[in-house]
């Protein structure tokens, strides 16, 4: 059994006009039942009472940044980590939540040198809070070298990651500034060529499902996965199973996307296209639980 380190944890909060949530947020930072952290809290030029909430916290460890100007959200990311002094980097963002013993987990874990970087299951919430109706957001996470089973189906929540500095310096790996939806996957995706990950099957946070989630902006997510598909294309660094699996992948995203303006017969193409039977039966659930219940084209068919 490996000695546990004391390690000092960087955590990461980005915020953009996070009043409703960001208290909670911080609570759940002070509540760990580890506590050598600094939680750098990065305001991207918010307008409303972000700052006035940040200020009743008086806890030495917690260190408050405002942006003179609005940069894309992983711009945000990579200045914040510029700002870290830990060894270690966690991210939790202003509306989600961790239970209290996620860091003394994640320290466990990252006391054994040969793991990277770790990350554990999460609970989906909504405005409430946690509670026992709360569902688990996956089953079986991979650990090891986990990139040919996260580019089928990628499982990793930035709430939950927690990333050795020292492969980020060495391997020359950051955010990605051109995206706003998917660089927490681009930045995995890097990593987990690189690195040797461990995934903690517990639920160690909670993600918090809102009308304001970015990761909703399902039409973006979909351009900046071809932008950055095109990428590796024209950089050569796929082999044909890589290729076979991003463009799956893609796919999937894309029908994601386009679901709710598509006719039934453009569902069926589009579902085949994505040439993946995990991913095709993933994508016909959400259909029929997320879209046919709304969809005006299959009004139109009855």
């Amino acid at each position: 059994m490996n000695k546990v380190r004391k390690f000092k944890v960087s955590v990461i909060m980005n915020v953009h006009n996070g009043e409703e949530f960001i208290q909670e947020a911080i609570q759940s930072v002070l509540k760990q039942k580890y506590q050598n952290w600094e939680l750098i809290i990065w305001d991207n030029k918010s307008i409303d009472k972000t700052s006035l909430i940040i200020s009743k916290f008086k806890d030495k460890r917690i260190k408050y940044f405002k942006s003179d100007q609005f940069d894309k959200l992983y711009l945000a990311r990579n200045k914040a980590i510029n700002k870290s002094e830990g060894e270690l980097i966690c991210f939790l963002d202003s509306d989600d939540l961790w239970l209290p013993n996620k860091l003394s987990s994640q320290i466990e874990i990252m006391s054994n040198n040969k793991i990277d970087f770790c990350f554990s299951n999460y609970y989906q919430i909504g405005k409430r809070g946690l509670n026992i109706f709360s569902k688990k957001a996956f089953r079986n996470l991979p650990s090891g070298k986990i990139y040919s089973r996260i580019i089928n189906y990628y499982n990793v929540g930035i709430l939950t990651l927690c990333i050795r500095k020292e492969i980020l310096l060495r391997e020359n790996i950051s955010f990605d500034t051109r995206f706003s939806i998917i660089g927490d996957f681009a930045l995995v995706i890097e990593l987990s060529k690189k690195g040797i990950a461990y995934a903690d099957q517990k639920c160690l946070a909670c993600y918090r499902s809102h009308e304001n989630n970015l990761s909703k902006r399902k039409m973006l997510q979909v351009r900046e996965m071809r932008t950055w598909f095109n990428d590796l294309k024209k950089e050569d660094k796929l082999d044909l199973e890589e290729l076979r699996n991003i463009i799956s992948l893609a796919n999937y995203h894309r029908a994601k996307g386009l679901a709710h303006k598509l006719t039934f017969f453009q569902i069926i193409k589009i579902t085949l296209s994505i040439n993946n039977c995990f991913l095709m039966i993933r994508f016909l659930i959400f259909f029929m639980i997320k879209v046919l219940p709304t969809s005006k084209s299959v009004r139109k068919l009855k």
